[in-house]
This record gives structure tokens, C-alpha cells and sequence, in this order.
């Protein structure tokens, strides 16, 4: 889907293995968050459709560095030769080639390096044309990531700071014990503005932003009561995305591929004293009974899409 925000501003919504996308076609080109390294030929003809070709690429604006929210841009940036602009604690995780920070090898994940042109601040104003962008700082999620709000329209671009009543999986080992508390005062931030529509990472335009936030705020407070609740929550949407990035997976295997990655066992010993088979089959079976995942011919699926 792709939706015209204000003029020249597009939001092209994707999936749940690729991050939505953020198209400016005036006479500047911008993009906001180019998807998933393997998904790269699609993300590059929807910018298109959206009226921007990939070597006329000014600009790319990276919520933060994820390897759902960058896939794409190594190859633009050869094509276009353009800039790409991120938070200063996440230029400098992309510059120090830091593969725990941007997940990849954590969570076995796949993208490329690039280069990184500029620092977004707190604070500061991007203007796109007669759009004006405020930049906000909005870790827990991520540490570098950041939000684009603009009080003309109203309108919020929130990475996965808030989805529809949730946020992006919160990740302690990486981000520390504070990610919780971080998220909270993100969403506390975030209630705080005049907001008519939520433009999120993944999913669909929010249209009730003062319940999704309000929601959301109920989820982190049950992580802060009880962090095993954190814990799960991240095994879930974990389980789910390597479901999405391998395009199923032959259920027999599929407990010893995650015992092989960094961040299963970690999990697992963090809140559930390393009942690793126990856990396993108690969250697949909860993702099973609600539809989020499925059994075809002896391999798991998601039931959302990619």
C-alpha cells in the first residue's frame, strides 16, 4: 500500500519482515528506512512506484540501525551516491562495524555496512521541501533510534517506538536493564504531543494515537512488574521474524537452530533458568494456538505477512 501523507510525502507500508518505507519526491529525494537485504528488489521498485528512482536518491534517513530498516541502503547509496543520516550512537555502531548493536549477529540476522554522511540530533529540524521534521530521540527499542514528528501536520513517523498498541521487541542484553525504563519514557514523550496519525514501523497507519500509546505504556509497566513477561514477549516476535527471514523453517530442526544463535539460550537463561526445551514448546505452542505461526507438510510458517 502506498499512501500520499502531504505532498511529495509518501508512506509505503510492507509487511512484518520489512520496516514501512518514507518517500519524498520533491526536489529533493529522500527516503526513510529502505527494508530487508533479501527483500531488496521489491523495496526498490515500490520506491519507484512512489515516484523516486533508486539512483536519484538524495538522501536516506535510517530510524535506526536494524537490519529491517537498512537493507537497502548500501545498494542505493552505490547507485545514487547519496547521503545516508542517522542518530550519532548508531552512525557510530554502523562506522565501528558493530554486529551486536545492529543485531545481525545476535540475532542471525543478514545486512551490509555504508557509510553514514550525517548525525540526527534531539531536537533538531529536517526540512523536506515545506515539511518540517522534527527529530526525536526515542531509545529502548534501539538506543540510536529516533521518531520524525511534524507538529504542522500532526502527524508521527515512529520507527518502532509504538506500533498499533506495541513496540519493537526489547532487547536487554544489547541495550542494558534500562530498556524498559527508556521505553516508558519514550512513550511517556510521545503522549505528550499533538498527534493525529501514527505512521509506524510495522503495520498499519495509527489512527487512534492516544490509545496505541496508552496501550503500549500498559505493556511496558507489565515488563517493569514482571520481566519474564519482557522475556517472552522478545522470544515470540523473535520466533516469528526468523519464520518470516527464512521463509519457514523444517520444524524438527528448528529448536537446534535456535539453541545455535546468541540470543535464544541468553533469553532463556535471563528469565526462565535455562528450561530451554520447556520454553521452546510453550511459546510455540501459544504462537500456534493464536495463528501466528502454522504447520504445513512438517515445517513451521508465519501467519502474518512478510
Amino acid at each position: 500500500m502506498i499512501e500520499a501523507i502531504v505532498d511529495h510525502f509518501f508512506f509505503v507500508q510492507r509487511g512484518w519482515l520489512n520496516a514501512n518505507h518514507f518517500v519524498f519526491n520533491g526536489d529533493r529525494k529522500v527516503l526513510i528506512d529502505t527494508g530487508y537485504k533479501s527483500s531488496l528488489q521489491q523495496t526498490l521498485a515500490l520506491i519507484e512506484t512512489a515516484g523516486v528512482h533508486p539512483g536519484q536518491v538524495d538522501l536516506i534517513i535510517s530510524t535506526h540501525s536494524h537490519c529491517d530498516h537498512v537493507g537497502a541502503n548500501r545498494v542505493i547509496q552505490e547507485q545514487s551516491g547519496c547521503q545516508v543520516a542517522m542518530h550519532t550512537l548508531d552512525k557510530r555502531y554502523i562506522e565501528t562495524k558493530n554486529t551486536w548493536f545492529t543485531w545481525w549477529h545476535y540475532y542471525d540476522q543478514e545486512a551490509d555496512f555504508f557509510h553514514v554522511d550525517l548525525e540526527l540530533q534531539d531536537g533538531q529540524v529536517l526540512n523536506l521541501g515545506d515539511l518540517e521534521l522534527q527529530v526525536l530521540h526515542v531509545p529502548g527499542h534501539a538506543s540510536g533510534q529516533v521518531a520524525l514528528y511534524s507538529p504542522r501536520y500532526r502527524f508521527l513517523v515512529s520507527a518502532d517506538a509504538i506500533w498499533d498498541g506495541d513496540f519493537g521487541a526489547l532487547t536487554p542484553r544489547i541495550e542494558g536493564n534500562i530498556s524498559p525504563f527508556l521505553q516508558q519514557k519514550t512513550l511517556e514523550r510521545l503522549a505528550s504531543l499533538e498527534i493525529s496519525v501514527i505512521y509506524p514501523g510495522h503495520g498499519s497507519p495509527v489512527l487512534d494515537p492516544r490509545k496505541a500509546i496508552a496501550r503500549g505504556l500498559e505493556r511496558v509497566d507489565a515488563f517493569l512488574e514482571s520481566p519474564e513477561r519482557m522475556g517472552r514477549d522478545q522470544a515470540k516476535k523473535l520466533f516469528i521474524y526468523v519464520l518470516l527471514m527464512k521463509a519457514g523453517f523444517p520444524e524438527e530442526d528448528f529448536f537446534n537452530y535456535l539453541m545455535g544463535t546468541c540470543w535464544f539460550p541468553e533469553t532463556v537463561d535471563l528469565f526462565f533458568q535455562g528450561c530451554y526445551r520447556e520454553f521452546y514448546d510453550d511459546v510455540l505452542a501459544e504462537l500456534l494456538r493464536k495463528g501466528l505461526v502454522e504447520r504445513r507438510n512438517g515445517c513451521l510458517f508465519p501467519g502474518v505477512q512478510d
